[in-house]
C-alpha cells in the first residue's frame, strides 16, 4: 500500500461511489439500482437514458473541425467506480475554454444513463440534452473563456472489445477490465470531446475491489483504502450519498498523476487482479519503468518470454531515441495482455495493450515470435509517432500506422541487440500481399484517404493504410537515403512534439532535410503521385539479345485493375542471372513516370538466363516475369540463395494465379515439387499459404481432394525426416490443414489420442482443437466419438480458449436442428453473450461437405445481412458477414451479392465496401475455377501460358481482367 501525496483538489474532482457492493453479491444490478435511488433523492436529479441509443452515430470531420475551432485548453478529471459484474459508474469533470458560444457544442457519449449534469454551476435535466449519443451543452449555459462541467453517468461494460471491456476468466472466475478506444470509442466509456486534435491532460481516479491492480497512462500518485480517505473526500465536498460503509470497509481509492496533453483515443484504464513482471533495469540506466501485466491464469506462459519482451523494448527505445532525436516521452512503459482483444495491439500512452494471441501456451515458431517482436516495436514507436505527435484527423491515420510499421521493421533490421531478427524484410514482403490484394479491389483508395466521418476511419484500418503505406515509406527511404530520412524525422519531432499535425508537416520536414543535402527532388510532387492516387503499377522487363549481349533493355509500366491510370516513379534494384545462375545486382535504377523506361546500364551485359525486377523489395509494384525468366526460375528456384529474392519470385507466381495467367493446378504442382521442400521458414509458410488459398478458392470443390492429397502426403513424408524443430511445428500445422480423406482424419484422431509419435513434433493445444474441429465437421464420425474426444480435451483445458473451441466444434456438427438453433442465436439482438463467444461459434458454422444442411441458410443469410448491419455493432456485423457467408462458388451466389447492392444506402459504407469486395473476389474465383477446369489434361507450363497472354496483349486481342 503506497501513499505518496495528499489528494490534489485541482485534479481530484468528485469521486463517486454509486452502487455500493453488497457483501454477498458485489456489483449486482439490485445494489446499483438502490444506490442510484439514493443519489436521485439527494441530488434531486432524474436519471435519463438516451432514447435513441441504438441508432448508429458517427462523428464527421465537419463537426470535429467546428468543435476544434472554438474549444481549447481541455482538461479531464475522470473518476471510475469499477464494480464487479456488468455495470460501472463514473464522474467526469471537464474544463475547457471557448472562443465563442455555440448551440451545436456537445460531448460524445454512448452510455447507459446520465445521472447528473452541471454546467458552470447550472444543473440541467438529462431529458433536455441527452439524445443520439450526444450530451448537448446549451448555448445559454456556455460562456466565453473558462467553462466547468460535471457529469455523473452509469454505463455497461462492453462485451465487444470497444469501450471498457469486461471479461470473466472461466478458470478462476476472476474479472478483468481494459479499455480500447481507437478511433471513436472513448465516448463509449465516458462523455468527452472524442476527436484526436482536442488533446487534453487526464487525471484518472479509480475505486476498485481490494485485490485489483489498476494501470493508467501515468504512475499512481496515491493508493489508499477508501476508509482512510474520509478527510480528503470531505475536503472535496463529496455528496454524502456517494460514500457507503461497505465500500469504505474494503475498496481501494487510487489517484494517478495527470498525463501530458493526449488525444482521447490514447487514454486508457486497465483494472483487475492482473499479475505482473517488473523490469530489472535501474532508474539510472536510461530506461523508463517497465512492467508486463497478464491475467493470473496465464502468467506461467509469459514467464519464459518476459525477459526477451523487456530486452526487445529496451533495444527499441535506444534505437528510436537516436533515430528521432527525442528521449522516451512518457513517465513509464507498461505492456498488458488483454483477453478478447479485437486487434493485435494498441498504443495507449505509457500502457500498450496486446492480444493474448501473443501469450504462447506452446513454444512459438520463429516467425510467430518475430511477428510479436515487430508488434512490440511497432507500438513502441507510436510513443513518439502518434502519441507525442498526433494526427489532426483520421485521414492521416495511414501515416501513423505506416510509419510505425516501416520503422519497426527498420529497427529490427538495424538496431543493436536485435541481430537474430535481421531476416525481418522477408516477413515484411510476405505481409505486403495484404496491400497488393486490397489495392486491386474496387474499394481501393489513395493512401491519404478521404475520411468524412469516424465510420470511414474504421474502414481504413486495412492493407492500404498499413502495408502499402509502409512499403511506400520504404521506397521513400531508399529514394532519399537513410541520412536524409532520419534528419527529416528528427526535425519533425523537434518542431511538432506535443502537437497535432498533417501530412504536409511531415513531408515538409523531409523536404527541408533534402534541401540541406543539396537535392532538388520535389517530395510534394512525389506525394501527389504516390499518396493521393490509388492502385498499383505492374512492371515487367523487355529486352533483346544480339551476339549474346543485352540490347535495348527497358521496363514497361502498366496499370493493375481498379486503380487510377497513374504512372509512378519507382527506385528499384534489378537482378540479372547468368547461365550458372549467379546473380548480379544493378542498384538504384530509376523507373520514370511513363509507360517505357530505358535502362542503358544493362545494355552490353551477357544475355541473362533470368531477370528479376525489384530485387531487395524497395519498390511497391507488381513484378511480372518474362516467359524466359518464369521457366528459368521454375527449374532453378532452390538455387536462388537469397531468401527475400525467392519470396519475391513466389509472389510473382502467385500473382499469375490470381490474375488467371496460369491455373491453380499448375501452381499447386509447383508447390508439390518445390515449395514443400523450402528451408526458409517465411518462404515455406508463404508458399503453403498460397497453396491453401489456391486449393480452397481457385480449385472447384469436386477437385479439392485430388489437389490436397499429394500435398498432404509430401508434407507427412517430410515431417518424418525433418530435423528442424521449428519447421516441424509448421509441418504439423499444414498436415492438419490439408488432411482431406477419411483415412487422413483417422490418423489425426490417433495423433490426438496417442501423440504423433514423431520426435520433436508434439501437437500444440490449438492444433489439437483444429483436429477435433475437423472431425466434428465430418459426417463419417459418430457423434459419441466426437463428444468423447472433445470432452477429454476440455477436461484438461478449462481456459477460455477451450470454451471457444467447444463453441466452434459444436457449431460444425452436421445436424440441421443444431444449425437452426445457432442461427437464431446469431440473430438474437438481445443476447448478452460475449461477441467473442458468438464469433467462435460462427467460425464453425459453415463447413465443406454440409451443403445439404446449409442450403436453406443461403437465402437466410442474404435476408439477414441488411438487418444485422443496421442494428448490430460493426464488429459483429463484419464477423457475421465473413463467417456465415455461403461457401458455394456459383453465378447464383454472385447474383445474390449483386442484388444486395441495390438496397445499400450511400451512408452504409461498411456494408457497401464488404459487398463490393465480395463480388470482385467471387468473379475472380469463378474465372480461376474455369481456368482450372480448362487446364485439366493439358500439359501447359507457367511460361507457355504467360507467353501466350503477352502475345495476345500486344495484338490487343485479349485483355486479362485481374
Amino acid at each position: 500500500m503506497c501513499i505518496r501525496d495528499s489528494i490534489n483538489a485541482e485534479y481530484m474532482g468528485i469521486i463517486t461511489q454509486i452502487g455500493m457492493e453488497a457483501a454477498h453479491a458485489p456489483g449486482s444490478e439490485t445494489t446499483i439500482e438502490k444506490q442510484i435511488k439514493e443519489i436521485q433523492a439527494e441530488l434531486h436529479y432524474e436519471p435519463f437514458a438516451d432514447p435513441s441509443a441504438k441508432e448508429k452515430m458517427f462523428l464527421s470531420v465537419t463537426e470535429a473541425k467546428e468543435r476544434a475551432s472554438i474549444v481549447s485548453k481541455v482538461k479531464y478529471v475522470l473518476a471510475l467506480i469499477l464494480h464487479k459484474g456488468n455495470e460501472y459508474l463514473g464522474q467526469v469533470t471537464t474544463e475547457f475554454e471557448l472562443s465563442n458560444t455555440n448551440e451545436n457544442l456537445y460531448f460524445d457519449f454512448e452510455g447507459r444513463e446520465l445521472l447528473f449534469f452541471q454546467c458552470n454551476g447550472e444543473i440541467i435535466p438529462g431529458k433536455n440534452i441527452f439524445a443520439k449519443r450526444k450530451i448537448h451543452i446549451p448555448a445559454k449555459s456556455q460562456k466565453k473563456g473558462l467553462n466547468h462541467i460535471v457529469i455523473v453517468f452509469r454505463n455497461v461494460y462492453a462485451t465487444n472489445g470497444n469501450g471498457l471491456h469486461h471479461f470473466k476468466d472461466p478458470q478462476d472466475q476472476e474479472e478483468y477490465l481494459y479499455s480500447n478506444f481507437e478511433p471513436f470509442a472513448a465516448n463509449k466509456m465516458f462523455p468527452c470531446f472524442d476527436q484526436p486534435n482536442l488533446k487534453a491532460p487526464f487525471k484518472l481516479i479509480t475505486v476498485t475491489p481490494p485485490n485489483w491492480v489498476v494501470v493508467g497512462n501515468e504512475l499512481e500518485k496515491l493508493t489508499i483504502p477508501v476508509a482512510a480517505a474520509e478527510a480528503a473526500l470531505k475536503e472535496l465536498k463529496i455528496p454524502h450519498c456517494l460514500i457507503g460503509k461497505e465500500l469504505a470497509e474494503s475498496y481501494i481509492l487510487r489517484e494517478f498523476n495527470p498525463t501530458p496533453a493526449v488525444s482521447t483515443y490514447l487514454f486508457t484504464c486497465i483494472a483487475g487482479p492482473y499479475d505482473l513482471f517488473v523490469s530489472s533495469r535501474k532508474s539510472g540506466e536510461g530506461y523508463p519503468p517497465m512492467r508486463i501485466f497478464v491475467r493470473k491464469s496465464l502468467k506461467e506462459f509469459v514467464t519464459p518470454y518476459a525477459e526477451e519482451f523487456f530486452r526487445i523494448t529496451e533495444c527499441g527505445i535506444k534505437f528510436y531515441e537516436e533515430s528521432f532525436g527525442q528521449p522516451f516521452p512518457f513517465s513509464k512503459h507498461d505492456q498488458i495482455y488483454c483477453p478478447e482483444f479485437n486487434v493485435g495491439a494498441m498504443e495507449n500512452v505509457g500502457a500498450v495493450t496486446y492480444t493474448e494471441a501473443y501469450v504462447f501456451k506452446d513454444p512459438p515458431t520463429e516467425e510467430k515470435f518475430m511477428r510479436f517482436a515487430e508488434t512490440i516495436l511497432h507500438e513502441l514507436s507510436h510513443m513518439w509517432f502518434g502519441d507525442l505527435v498526433t494526427m489532426k484527423w483520421w485521414n492521416d491515420l495511414w501515416l501513423n500506422e505506416s510509419f510505425a510499421t516501416f520503422i519497426s521493421n527498420l529497427c529490427m533490421g538495424l538496431a543493436k541487440g536485435l541481430d537474430k531478427y535481421r531476416s525481418v524484410w522477408t516477413l515484411f514482403h510476405k505481409y505486403k500481399g495484404w496491400a497488393y490484394r486490397e489495392d486491386q479491389e474496387p474499394t481501393t483508395h489513395p493512401i491519404t484517404a478521404i475520411v468524412e466521418n469516424t465510420e470511414d476511419a474504421e474502414n481504413i484500418f486495412d492493407g492500404i493504410t498499413y502495408m502499402k503505406g509502409a512499403s511506400t515509406l520504404k521506397q521513400l527511404y531508399y529514394l532519399i537515403s537513410h541520412e536524409a530520412f532520419c534528419e527529416g524525422v528528427k526535425d519533425y519531432f523537434a518542431t511538432y512534439k506535443w502537437k497535432n499535425t498533417e501530412l504536409k508537416d511531415f513531408i515538409g520536414s523531409l523536404q527541408n532535410a533534402l534541401v540541406k543535402k543539396g537535392s532538388t527532388l520535389d517530395l510534394h510532387a512525389w506525394t501527389k503521385q504516390w499518396l493521393e492516387t490509388k492502385g498499383l503499377n505492374e512492371l515487367r522487363p523487355e529486352f533483346e539479345v544480339k551476339d549474346g549481349k543485352i540490347v535495348d533493355f527497358k521496363i514497361i509500366q502498366e496499370f493493375a485493375v481498379n486503380g487510377d491510370k497513374e504512372y509512378r516513379m519507382h527506385m528499384l534494384d534489378i537482378a540479372i542471372y547468368d547461365e550458372a545462375f549467379k546473380m548480379t545486382t544493378i542498384e538504384r535504377v530509376l523507373v520514370e513516370s511513363k509507360p517505357v523506361t530505358l535502362v542503358p546500364r544493362l545494355n552490353g551485359l551477357a544475355a541473362p538466363t533470368a531477370v528479376l525486377l525489384n530485387v531487395n523489395d524497395y519498390a511497391f509494384c507488381k513484378v511480372q516475369l518474362d516467359p524466359t525468366s518464369v521457366h528459368s526460375f521454375q527449374k532453378n528456384l532452390t538455387t536462388v540463395a537469397d531468401n527475400l529474392t525467392r519470396m519475391i519470385i513466389w509472389r510473382s507466381y502467385w500473382d499469375m494465379v490470381r490474375d488467371c495467367k496460369t491455373s491453380s493446378k499448375e501452381f499447386l504442382a509447383l508447390v508439390v515439387s518445390q515449395g514443400i521442400y523450402e528451408r526458409e521458414e517465411g518462404i515455406f509458410t508463404g508458399a503453403l499459404n498460397y497453396a491453401s488459398s489456391a486449393a480452397v478458392f481457385y480449385v472447384p470443390q469436386e477437385y479439392h481432394q485430388i489437389e490436397e492429397t499429394p500435398i498432404f502426403e509430401k508434407l507427412y513424408a517430410r515431417l518424418k525426416t525433418e530435423t528442424s524443430a521449428n519447421l516441424k511445428k509448421h509441418l504439423v500445422g499444414y498436415i492438419i490443414r490439408f488432411a482431406n480423406t477419411h483415412e487422413h482424419k483417422l490418423m489425426l484422431k490417433k495423433w490426438v489420442e496417442e501423440g504423433t509419435k514423431i520426435e520433436g513434433a508434439p501437437l500444440s493445444q490449438s492444433q489439437r482443437y483444429s483436429i477435433i474441429a475437423k472431425i466434428y465437421r465430418d459426417k463419417e464420425f459418430p457423434l459419441a466419438e466426437k463428444e468423447k474426444l472433445l470432452a477429454e480435451e476440455l477436461s484438461k483445458d478449462k481456459s477460455d480458449e477451450g470454451l471457444r473451441a467447444k463453441q466452434s466444434c459444436e457449431a460444425a456438427l452436421p445436424d440441421a436442428a443444431n444449425k437452426e438453433r445457432l442461427w437464431k442465436w446469431y440473430n438474437d439482438e438481445n443476447s448478452k453473450d460475449s461477441e467473442h463467444t458468438i464469433f467462435a461459434s460462427m467460425e464453425g458454422f459453415v463447413c465443406w461437405g454440409q451443403e445439404d444442411i446449409l442450403k436453406p441458410y443461403t437465402d437466410k443469410y442474404f435476408e439477414a445481412i441488411p438487418i444485422v448491419f443496421a442494428k448490430r455493432p460493426r464488429s459483429y456485423a463484419e464477423s457475421f458477414f465473413h463467417s456465415l457467408k455461403p461457401n458455394e462458388v456459383s453465378e447464383a451466389v454472385l447474383k445474390k451479392f449483386e442484388g444486395l447492392t441495390i438496397g445499400i444506402k450511400d451512408t452504409e459504407k461498411t456494408l457497401k465496401k464488404l459487398v463490393s469486395e465480395e463480388i470482385e473476389d467471387l468473379k475472380r474465383t469463378l474465372r480461376a475455377q474455369n481456368l482450372y477446369r480448362a487446364s485439366i489434361g493439358k500439359k501447359q507450363t507457367f511460361s507457355h501460358h504467360l507467353h501466350f497472354i503477352l502475345l495476345q496483349k500486344k495484338k490487343k486481342v485479349l485483355c486479362v481482367d485481374t
